[in-house]
């Protein structure tokens, strides 16, 4: 006898390969989410511990102020300085004291740098000064300056500017 419905065959169910090539999708996804997260270059330290004002070129040197500071107060004894000039590197040298001045050599040129602590208490604070200059002259002409403040290692505050 015949039914009237036709005969269907028994319900398929999914297999366990397609179960497990899910999991290993998942899987393989998480992996290399994580190896190309991990293999991004790390981020630079906060610089805005302290920051400075632009730069001032005043008789053809360079003048700039800090403009705050938080999480201090930072002695001057524990700061570098480096000064980079058209990609040229001199330094790095400590930070001298109040109004002294510290040499860098960068190739033929000689510059001076000078910090003048407004406050006279030792640390670079709101309102110190930096001036950094030619030895006896002005800065080099059609120049690009950057001057790096590195406190202990840990982070680094930047000033940049250009002579015409």
């Amino acid at each position: 006898m015949h039914s009237m419905w036709p005969s269907v065959g028994p319900i398929q169910r999914p297999h366990r390969w397609f179960l497990v090539a899910v999991f290993l999708t998942v899987g393989l996804v998480i992996t290399i989410s994580f190896t190309l997260y991990s293999l991004q270059p790390a981020q630079p330290p906060r610089t805005d511990n302290l920051v400075f004002s632009p730069a001032t070129i005043v008789d053809g040197n360079a003048s700039f102020t800090v403009q705050n500071v938080s999480n201090g107060p930072y002695m001057f004894s524990g700061f570098q300085i480096t000064l980079i000039v058209n990609e040229f590197a001199g330094g790095p040298v400590a930070l001298e004291p109040n109004n002294s001045v510290a040499r860098i050599t960068i190739g033929p040129n000689h510059y001076r740098i000078a910090w003048s602590d407004s406050d006279g208490d030792g640390a670079v604070d709101a309102g110190d000064s930096f001036r950094v200059s030619g030895d006896g002259g002005a800065l080099p002409l059609l120049s690009y300056y950057e001057f790096d403040l590195h406190w202990q290692m840990q982070w680094t505050a930047k000033a940049t500017w250009s002579t015409p």
